[in-house]
């Protein structure tokens, strides 16, 4: 076991600083005092940082810790800690080790006795969760879903039947995917896109996946998109007669019949291969 009492003792401190995800007018005074209580800061992009640091009129040495050289970084800040010098570590906005670098910097330095500091600030997931206006007594903070497709799918198939909230952060190339994916896989759930927080454009963008699929590649930059938890109460039950309608007004719509299947057992959450049985038994109307 191990306890620490962060400000009762003499040893060198990592202040693990948040930082504003848009506004620079979020910065507090005690991330201002944390700054000038280092001597050294660590950081996901320099140029980010130095651009803040600039802003707040502060000078300090600067380097760099990005993913790819988290390891390094670690050892060299471990250094100064027992050099008995402060260090700061920041991501270019909100908290660092939240689906950014961070963690393992984070876990060599309490291994190695010193103290961690948290300098709290804004986030884009709780401020995006609040604003959703979906459930926040119980939510799931997912980060970023895999790139890959098939991967993606089995993430969000474990994720299909949980009751709550959940949030996801995601990339302008790769929303669209996303969204599609999410349809199929979770069906045509309420979900509320969140970007440019804080921002004079801030969006919250709310409706069903299927409503927002069609815009929401005039997207830009990065977002969080929360999706309203599986709850089985709400679902309405749907009898398949109303199912082959909507079908049957998809085909009128110039959509082929496989398509129109695929769509309506998508959006209402059933197995495809019965739609398209129960197509058939009514003799393709």
């Amino acid at each position: 076991m191990k306890r620490t009492q962060s400000f009762l003792n003499d040893k060198a401190t990592l202040y693990v600083i948040a930082t504003p995800i848009g506004n620079l007018k979020e910065i507090s005074s005690r991330v201002i005092e944390a700054l000038n209580d280092v001597s050294y800061v660590f950081c996901e992009d320099t140029r980010v940082t130095l651009q803040l640091l600039s802003y707040l009129s502060i000078k300090k040495n600067v380097n760099s810790a990005y993913e790819n050289i988290e390891k390094q970084s670690s050892s060299k800040i471990i250094k100064h800690l027992k050099n008995h010098e402060n260090v700061a570590f920041m991501s270019d906005a909100g908290y660092p080790a939240i689906s950014d670098p961070g963690q393992m910097i984070i876990k060599d330095v309490i291994d190695e006795g010193f103290n961690v500091v948290v300098v709290n600030g804004p986030s884009a997931l709780i401020h995006s969760v609040i604003a959703s206006g979906f459930e926040t007594n119980h939510f799931y903070f997912y980060g970023f879903l895999d790139p890959q497709k098939g991967k993606r799918i089995k993430e969000l198939e474990s994720l299909k039947d949980f009751p709550h909230t959940m949030i996801f952060y995601q990339s302008p190339h790769k929303i669209l995917a996303c969204l599609n994916d999410m349809l199929e896989v979770l069906g045509d759930r309420q979900i509320c896109v969140c970007r440019e927080l804080t921002k004079k454009f801030e969006e919250f963008i709310r409706g069903s996946i299927s409503e927002i699929i069609p815009i929401c590649e005039t997207f830009k930059g990065e977002m969080v998109v929360v999706v309203k938890g599986n709850d089985k109460e709400e679902i309405k039950e749907v009898s398949l007669d109303d199912l082959l309608n909507k079908v049957d007004e998809l085909i009128k719509n110039n959509l082929s019949k496989s398509d129109a299947i695929k769509q309506v057992a998508k959006e209402n959450q059933v197995d495809k291969k019965k739609l398209y049985q129960y197509y058939h038994l009514k003799g393709e109307k």
